[in-house]
């Protein structure tokens, strides 16, 4: 498999896929696409019979960004286990906002991210952790009049993640801590709900100012 991963043909078909996914709204890490050309072109290799650097050229961008796409449906059991996968950010405009108001935003990507994390949903925790990175970076950026910009997409895709814990905590009852013992983080759980519900929608207010 090391061979047929130096080929010509196997690093165009990772390319090829990169590109499919793309265009389906998906961002994959070059890594991650890379490993499931290769799986699927030694799984190729097992049934027919054939040489990996033979049944690399039967195996097609399209039927791995398939594949791709079916593991990452959120909707589907188990896709809370697939990392490397982002929705792809099509709005490149910025906005201005108070570097105290975006730090109400990293603390709550933060919290999105603990839930997620402590509760089994490895995906939604590390694309959360890489919102707070990036909102970090903004911050980080020497301003003289207390603001900065952010990027359009950043705040679309804060709001969903806030948001989209917020309902788990409500329909799955995720908890900051689900050790299954009783100490009031039940009362916790409660009262973070509207929390980071209003984060979200602060979210996107400021997102709002770029307009539609």
């Amino acid at each position: 498999m090391s061979d047929v991963k130096s080929t010509v043909k196997f690093k165009a078909l990772v390319t090829e896929t990169t590109a499919v996914l793309l265009t389906r709204g998906l961002e994959v890490e070059p890594v991650a696409v890379r490993d499931v050309v290769a799986h699927m072109v030694e799984m190729l290799a097992q049934q027919t019979g054939m040489d990996a650097e033979e049944a690399v050229h039967l195996v097609t961008s399209e039927t791995v960004a398939d594949a791709i796409v079916r593991a990452s449906d959120q909707t589907r059991e188990g896709a809370e286990a697939v990392h490397a996968v982002r929705p792809v950010r099509v709005d490149a405009r910025t906005v201005s906002a108070a570097v105290r108001v975006l730090g109400r935003l990293v603390m709550a990507a933060a919290q999105a991210g603990k839930y997620a994390s402590l509760n089994g949903d490895g995906r939604k925790a590390e694309q959360a952790m890489d919102l707070v990175t990036e909102l970090g970076a903004a911050l980080a950026v020497d301003r003289a009049d207390g603001e900065t910009e952010v990027p359009v997409g950043l705040l679309d895709e804060l709001a969903q993640v806030v948001e989209s814990v917020a309902a788990k905590i409500e329909s799955e009852r995720w908890s900051i801590c689900p050790c299954g013992e009783v100490h009031e983080q039940d009362e916790v759980d409660v009262e973070v709900v509207p929390v980071m519900r209003g984060d979200a929608a602060l979210a996107r207010r400021l997102r709002s100012r770029a307009g539609a």
